[in-house]
């Protein structure tokens, strides 16, 4: 069984580029990266002046056993890109996270992805360190719209595992429909994107 994989790309600010990566199931529907796109536009007024956000109109298929790519997937039109209108200071590797939830376990784990929201502009947070109301409110508003969507079908990936010397286990890789989600109201940091 397949997954499309949408690479979304972050560009325009210190610690750029980056990306945030997304899967749905072919088996479900066609891929629509136009719910993805309103997600993220729903967060412009949280993401620094100037900083872009580019969804993709084509990407991979993944092979869900293995991770190996079987083949592309593409849509039209081309996303407009978004772009960030916060304004105010910010720190470039500070922000949120959503956390994508399903209803399975794997090797005694519950299968869950995850999201980072990074960069926030300042006033996301509160004077303690923590999210600001508004900042909770637009996240779950976009998530909510987003998993609402009748043609966007999020699974999370658990990986393959090889197996080691003290986990000698050897699993494949499995995709699991998202339900849910969670934000925590706490400020994240990233050290690197995966580019």
């Amino acid at each position: 069984m397949t997954m499309h994989r949408y690479n979304v790309a972050w560009q325009n600010w210190p610690g750029a580029p980056g990306l945030s990566v997304f899967f749905t199931d072919p088996a479900a529907g066609n891929p629509d990266p136009a719910p993805l796109r309103t997600f993220w536009n729903t967060l412009a007024g949280l993401l620094p002046t100037g900083l872009t956000v580019q969804v993709p109109a084509s990407g991979d298929l993944v092979e869900e056993a293995t991770g190996q790519l079987s083949g592309t997937w593409s849509a039209t039109p081309v996303p407009a890109v978004v772009t960030g209108s916060g304004t105010g200071v910010y720190a470039g590797n500070a922000g949120a996270v959503i956390h994508w939830l399903t209803g399975d376990v794997v090797n005694g784990r519950r299968v869950r992805g995850r999201t980072f929201i990074v960069p926030l502009i300042g006033s996301g947070f509160e004077s303690n360190g923590s999210l600001s109301s508004a900042t909770i409110t637009a996240l779950t508003s976009a998530a909510t719209t987003l998993l609402g969507s009748s043609t966007w079908h999020p699974v999370a990936w658990a990986r393959p595992f090889k197996g080691t010397v003290k986990n000698p286990v050897t699993r494949v890789g499995s995709k699991h429909a998202v339900t849910g989600f969670r934000i925590p109201d706490l400020a994240v940091s990233l050290r690197s994107r995966r580019i």
